[in-house]
Parts: structure tokens; sequence; C-alpha cells
């Protein structure tokens, strides 16, 4: 039966009931995994901007500096943890700045082939974790801790050069077009949860994947377990920019993150993501099968999940979200059971292959492979979200209390003057497509361009959206 959900402008633990909003949710029944929630007569609710010092604003290159006079926007909400809630009702809240503001690039000329590039508009940037308190009516950025290698030397947010050709690597580019070298301390922060057991921060890396266990005295890069280093060489063959997303540390002291998306294999993409499952007293792992809703989303290999919280023993929220059948944006919570759901932590078929190759899930269930049993909790869209997408999600101590950011890019995007036609006799402006050579000039289909890529603000900022559920997490 739907349940009445109330989603409610939150700006402090003491005032839940400030605005609610009533929409629906619909939790599908065990036999199906996923269902979509009803139609909602919600109106859009939005959250007031997150209050930051002027001196948060990042100064900009010297080229942007009369676009930007005032610098760009803090990039928040690259990952978000729930720290506590202090005895007047405070909310303090762990977030990070990502890896600093970049634009997609053109394709770059590599010994075998081409390779997608990025521009990093501030090479030097140093991603930083970032805590923030809620109360009132005000949410402040408080305190800054910038993350830094074991030397404690600033680490930067360029990528790893790659390892190997099942290990894919952006090219990182400057402003001119000008190749950048790649940094092996590179990091590119998607995640962040406290250990308070271990007294330390656990970040998650899209780029190698890896777990990073930072000290929360001064921001020390502590160890790393990644796919070349404890943890299964198969999961470094995700797709760039596709690596872990979110992390969180359940009860009993293990640390959890998940896949962007799916992997591939033999150049088929699979039909679950991966959660990798870290004891790091044992330094035993596992990987849980996370199946990909395919019954509303139209192309599963483009889901993003990601913002997993472990809120009990092998049990954690999910966020899934990309476009559905009818092309819309959706933003969906689920419920993850992992009790009876399989390891396949290093599992191969009889040819070798891991079970990304098995595509048919009938096939899956009747080698015997479990999955996560997966509940709908809530559609963030339909509940009255306006954003495109979500990059960020936490559980209050309350158990209902559910806090998304968006609005991390750092107040600006990409623009393309003078774009060539594509074959539909429209202009390009997908920057991808264009292919970089030499002088810095532009090409399409192997023909010159005039197009050029540039750079405009926007009037994106960092916001926090809250989402007060009928019932704990627990009872889904």
């Amino acid at each position: 039966m739907p349940v009445r959900l109330f989603v409610s402008l939150f700006l402090a633990a003491c005032c839940l009931m400030a605005l609610c909003l009533p929409v629906l949710a619909q939790a599908p029944p065990a036999s199906k995994p996923s269902q979509e929630a009803q139609p909602l007569p919600a109106p859009v609710v939005r959250s007031p901007e997150v209050v930051f010092p002027p001196s948060m604003m990042i100064a900009p290159p010297a080229r942007l500096a009369a676009q930007f006079p005032k610098g760009f926007m803090p990039g928040l909400g690259f990952g978000l943890n729930s720290a506590q809630v202090q005895a007047d009702g405070t909310v303090v809240l762990h977030t990070l700045t990502g890896r600093g503001p970049t634009l997609e690039g053109p394709s770059v000329a590599q010994k075998d082939g081409r390779a997608a590039s990025t521009i990093f508009i501030l090479p030097a940037f140093n991603p930083t974790l970032v805590t923030m308190k809620i109360l009132g009516d005000k949410a402040e950025v408080v305190g800054m801790l910038p993350l830094k290698d074991e030397e404690g030397k600033l680490l930067r947010g360029l990528p790893p050069a790659s390892r190997g050709p099942a290990n894919p690597a952006e090219v990182p580019l400057d402003l001119e077009f000008k190749r950048l070298e790649h940094d092996p301390s590179g990091i590119d922060p998607q995640g962040v949860a406290y250990d308070f057991k271990r007294s330390v921060y656990w970040i998650a890396d899209g780029y190698r994947p890896a777990l990073v266990r930072v000290s929360p005295r001064d921001g020390r890069v502590m160890g790393m377990y990644s796919a070349a280093e404890g943890l299964e060489e198969f999961l470094e063959t995700r797709r760039a920019g596709w690596g872990f997303s979110g992390v969180s540390v359940s009860i009993t002291g293990k640390v959890y993150t998940i896949m962007r998306g799916t992997l591939f294999s033999q150049g088929k993409p699979g039909n679950f993501s991966r959660i990798v499952e870290l004891d790091p007293d044992t330094e035993r792992v596992r990987q849980i099968p996370y199946p990909i809703d395919d019954e509303i989303f139209a192309d599963p290999a483009s889901v993003a999940t990601g913002e997993i919280v472990a809120f009990a023993d092998k049990r954690m929220l999910v966020l899934e979200q990309g476009i559905d059948k009818e092309g819309r944006s959706r933003s969906l919570v689920y419920s993850a059971d992992l009790t009876q759901a399989h390891n396949i932590h290093r599992v191969r078929d009889d040819a070798g292959n891991t079970l990304e190759a098995i595509t048919d899930k009938a096939q899956l269930r009747k080698m015997g492979q479990k999955m996560a049993r997966k509940t709908l909790v809530l559609d963030l869209h339909q509940a009255g979200f306006s954003g495109r997408m979500a990059e960020s999600m936490t559980l209050l101590s309350d158990g209902r209390t559910l806090v998304f950011m968006s609005g991390h890019g750092f107040g600006l995007e990409g623009q393309i003057a003078g774009a060539s036609a594509g074959p539909d006799g429209k202009p390009v402006l997908d920057a991808s497509r264009y292919e970089l050579g030499e002088g810095g000039k532009l090409s399409l289909a192997g023909k010159p361009s005039n197009a050029v890529i540039g750079i405009r603000p926007t009037q994106d900022v960092p916001r926090l959206w809250v989402a007060v559920l009928p019932k704990k997490v627990t009872e889904y």
C-alpha cells in the first residue's frame, strides 16, 4: 500500500516540523526488486544556499578574472557524512570539494588511438574535506581540512597515469589545451565517512578506485586499499570517472563503498554494480552484486550508483540515478539487504570471465548467484527535488531523515562558440565529439572546425535537500 511521505526543508535537527509537503512512496513486493513510486502531486521544494565565508571563494586564473570577479564558487557535496547531532540540535556534516573545477575536453591522440580528455581549470587545486553545521536557519561551513599525501604535501586532483590498456585514464589538459602530467598521488574524492572505532576518515577515490584512510588531525593519507593493492584488480577496468562513489562505516566497523556503475566484460556492460565490503581489522574483502533497475532506466549501463549509507549490519541505502524510459531524470533511494547475497570477490565462470559477462539474470539465478535484495524507499524527484541529480546523500541519527546535496559545479560550465554542424545539421555542443590537433586546433569528424571551447558562469550553488521518511529505514 502507498504510504504518506512528508518532505521538509530542514535546517536543524530540532526544526523538522518547519515545512512538510505530502508526497507518496511505494515499497515494491519482495518478488520484484524495483517498482516505480506513484505519481506525486507535490510542488517543487528548494532549500536555502549553504552559507560559507567569502574567504572560501576560489581565485580564478588571470584570464578568467573578469568573468569571475568574486572567484569560483566552492564545489561542495562530493560525498556527505552525518558525523553527529549535538546537544543543542546542531547537525555536523562532512563533505568534500572534489578534484576541482573541470570541463569535458576534446579527444586527444594516443599511441593506441584516441582518448577522452578533461580540462583542469586549476591544475594545482587541493581537494579538501569540509565541515558544515546546520542550526536554525543556517547551513554554515565551519572548517576545512586540506588533503595531503603521507609526506605532508598537498594532494592535487589530477589523475594518476593508466596502469595499462585495461585501466583507462583520462588525459588532463590545461586551459590552453596543453597536456598536463599525470599525478601518481592525485585523488578524485567521491565519498567521506568518519570511522569512530579507528578515529580516521575513509575517503572513496574515484580514480584508482581506492579506499583511502586519512588522519583527522592533519589530513594526511595514512594508507590505501586500491585495485592494485588489497582489492580485486578487475575493479580498475572501470570507465574513466566511474570508480568508487560514496563510502560508509557500518555498526560492525566494516567499510562499504560501491562502484559508480556497472563494469564491462568482453566489451559489454553487466547488469549490476558492485558493493565492496572491507574489514580493516582482518583486511577481508567481499563484493556483493547490486542489481541495476532495468525496469525503470532506459540504459542500465549509464545509471549511476553511489552514496552508499550503511544503517545496519549488511543493510544499506544506495542512491541510483539516471534517465528513465520516458526521458526523465530519476533519483531513487533503495534499501539494499546483503544478508542472502553472494560474495563475487574474484569469482569467475568456467571461461575465466567475471559475472558481468552473464547479462541474463535468469541464467545468473540458475547458477545460484544471489544479488542484493532491493526495496524502494524514496523517489527524490517525485518528492520535490528539482535538481538534475543529487551528488551526495547521508542519513541522520534519527534513522528517518535523509540529507542530500546538489549544486557542486563550482559555479561554472563549458560553452562552445562557433560550433560545427553534425550529420543532422545541428551544431555540435558536446566538447568530447571534437578532436584536438596540433597547435590546439579542433576538428570534427576529421574536418577542421572553428569551434572554441570556453567557460561561462552559472547560478549553480551548493544546496541542501532533506526528506523525512514516514518510518525508519530499518522498517523498509
